[in-house]
């Protein structure tokens, strides 16, 4: 376990602060394709394999990865914390402090590296056991507040959902990339409004979370308000939009996968306990 003092202590990579920029050679992809009447879905969403109600620490989760074996990754909006949760014994295994409080909203994990993201579009991260830290600058003139992080392995890019970008800045939804190898951001999928009407006729839909399916590379993005999940394919295209029951996803904000393609998505609790709703993949 890290604990503030031993980062103190322990002599550090220096930090990595690497300047984001939108305007480069990677191309937006746009969402013009309809729902395929041919998609079917691998989850049932109004009725979960498992309701894991969350201890106290985490009544405000608003992100989750999957780290290892039964284990993930959790963060609350506030303290400078993340939570090992193990799933199958239902409990925190492991507490590692990496930072003061602050807004935080989505935590991934690639391999041992820690990554979190703060509404501004600062990422910081560390390695687990490891003396290495280091930050990363995504903030962006058009985004007001990003509350989504996930990890494209097929691209090896991060992906940051905004949830409010400036008004009326191209009337639509964006998700942005962060490549490693370039140091670069820069806007990946566009999502026209018109492709988030629901059943109730409403467009609203501001994300909270985005996670990437580990078999099928699908884009799953999630949003609290609006109570939506859109699914993508690979490729960008549409394939479904779910309207979420507001008994069942309370104020869902974290969304990842296990390695073999069971789902996890994790609500505040709104006044009462956090917890997680398990899905099982269905092949």
């Amino acid at each position: 376990m890290i604990s503030s003092k031993t980062l103190i202590l322990l002599t550090f990579v220096p930090l990595s602060f690497f300047s984001c920029e939108s305007k480069n050679k990677h191309q937006e992809k746009d969402i013009k394709q309809e729902d395929s009447e041919a998609f079917k879905l691998q989850y049932d969403f109004e009725n979960p394999t498992e309701k894991i109600v969350l201890p106290n620490s985490l009544q405000e989760i608003s992100g989750l990865s999957f780290y290892k074996n039964n284990q993930l990754a959790c963060i609350n909006d506030e303290e400078g914390k993340v939570f090992i949760f193990d799933f199958v014994k239902k409990e925190i295994s492991q507490t590692i402090p990496f930072g003061k409080k602050g807004d935080y909203e989505g935590v991934e994990v690639i391999g041992n590296e820690v990554f979190i993201l703060k509404s501004n579009g600062m990422i910081k991260s560390f390695k687990i056991g490891e003396a290495f830290e280091r930050e990363i600058d995504c903030s962006d003139p058009d985004v007001i507040e990003y509350e989504g992080l996930g990890y494209d392995s097929k691209t090896g890019n991060l992906l940051l959902a905004a949830k409010q970008r400036v008004k009326d800045v191209d009337n639509k939804k964006m998700i942005y990339a962060y490549d490693f190898n370039r140091k670069v951001l820069f806007k990946s999928i566009a999502i026209p409004e018109e492709k988030l009407v629901g059943k109730d006729g409403k467009k609203m839909f501001r994300p909270s979370g985005i996670a990437v399916h580990p078999i099928t590379q699908q884009v799953f993005i999630i949003a609290s308000q609006g109570k939506k999940l859109l699914i993508l394919s690979k490729d960008g295209a549409k394939e479904a939009l779910v309207d979420l029951s507001p008994s069942l996803y309370k104020q869902p904000e974290g969304i990842c996968f296990t390695p073999d393609g069971n789902l996890f998505i994790s609500s505040e609790g709104d006044g009462g306990d956090g917890y997680i709703l398990k899905f099982d993949y269905k092949k």
